[in-house]
């Protein structure tokens, strides 16, 4: 409960001499004082800077701009909604027109809800066509300070997962060679998932394998556990391929017009 303040100074009036009128509660203080309460219970949530637990279940709505700030935890939540004025989990200063780490943000029409059915589902509601602020943006470095690395962006129709690729963060640009060379040691399998059957033969990479050829496609090691011995397991990312794919078809469709002009 946040944002409460005792309108009856219920222990002032214990303090007076008996028989003063002002010592008696009255039932307007009485409902005045329950009124606020229901309110603050039903609205707000903590806006103090220090970590704790916030339980609860059912359906809890935000109303302005509330912050929950420290470090806090959900447990047993079915519906957290944010209202129309937008809600600040955490860090709130920087990044201000995404909607996601988290901060819906209403002056770029971005709403947000965290919903638990059968699992996590992080919904954002963008009610702009302004590609030019995402729906989620992930960040590299100090809180404040990090550099964009990529984001969730939409134009209304179609959904976009950017990697952050401007010319300005790079150097030692140089053309991509030899790719005919690396795709030949690629070996891409066929194989069933173990905890998903049902699904039947699907196609893919195992990851160490890709690792050797393609390491930034990467991420994780091989046969790492934690520290309870429990399997850390490698994924891919497949548009990793799409440079070194399009550079040996560029190779290859050179080799193919060399020919082609010799036989002319």
């Amino acid at each position: 409960m946040s944002n409460y303040t005792k309108t009856v100074n219920f222990a002032a009036k214990d303090a007076l001499t008996t028989g003063d009128a002002n010592k008696v509660v009255k039932g307007t203080e009485i409902d005045t004082e329950f009124n606020n309460i229901a309110t603050a219970v039903a609205t707000k949530f903590d806006t103090s800077s220090s970590a704790g637990t916030l339980a609860g279940a059912g359906i809890v709505t935000t109303t302005g701009t509330q912050s929950i700030g420290g470090t806090k935890t959900f447990t047993g939540i079915a519906n957290f909604t944010t209202a129309a004025a937008g809600a600040s989990f955490g860090q709130t200063t920087a990044f201000a027109n995404y909607a996601a780490h988290f901060q819906p943000n209403a002056t770029s029409g971005i709403g947000g809800a965290i919903t638990q059915n059968q699992g996590i589902y992080l919904g954002l509601l963008c009610n702009t066509q302004d590609v030019s602020v995402p729906m989620v943006g992930f960040f590299y470095g100090a809180i404040g300070s990090g550099v964009a690395v990529g984001s969730i962006t939409t134009n209304g129709t179609i959904t976009a997962y950017v990697t952050t690729s401007d010319y300005r963060l790079k150097e030692n640009i140089t053309p991509l060679t030899n790719a005919v060379t690396r795709i030949k040691q690629l070996a891409p399998k066929n194989f069933t998932w173990k905890n998903n059957p049902s699904l039947g033969t699907t196609e893919g990479f195992i990851a160490h394998e890709l690792d050797a050829v393609v390491p930034d496609a990467v991420f994780g090691a091989k046969d790492a556990v934690d520290q309870d011995g429990k399997p850390i397991h490698q994924g891919v990312d497949n548009s990793f391929l799409v440079p070194i794919l399009t550079a040996a078809l560029q190779e290859a469709l050179t080799r193919i017009e060399a020919l082609e002009a010799k036989v002319g």
